[in-house]
């Protein structure tokens, strides 16, 4: 899969994601490794979706996988915590936030 299509699915699943009850802003920096690298920066400040296909220096959480593993994900061929655990999916910060957030994709 193409960066711009491991975009435009992150994408669609942040725009359907819902909100309520979201009461703090946050920011990810979501880096695809492997071959078609990318960086997708997601953000929710003043009850504001932000996403933009950029590197940033600084978010409250860094998600590293390689682009296959995304697939796998997307795909649902592995599950999200054992990509974790074996090391698969990299995550560095609030990762209990990270995990909130992943619950409100609709599946």
């Amino acid at each position: 899969m193409k960066f711009e299509e491991s975009y435009a699915l992150i994408k669609e699943k942040y725009d359907e994601m819902d909100m309520t009850n979201v009461d703090k802003d946050f920011s990810a920096i979501i880096c695809l490794t492997g071959k078609n690298p990318g960086y997708v920066y997601v953000a929710y400040q003043g009850k504001k979706k932000i996403i933009e296909p950029i590197k940033r220096d600084k978010a409250n959480i860094f998600v590293t996988m390689s682009d296959a593993t995304f697939e796998d994900l997307i795909y649902k061929r592995i599950a999200p915590f054992k990509a974790f655990t074996t090391g698969k999916v990299q995550a560095k910060g609030n990762v209990f936030l990270a995990l909130s957030l992943y619950k409100k994709i609709k599946k």
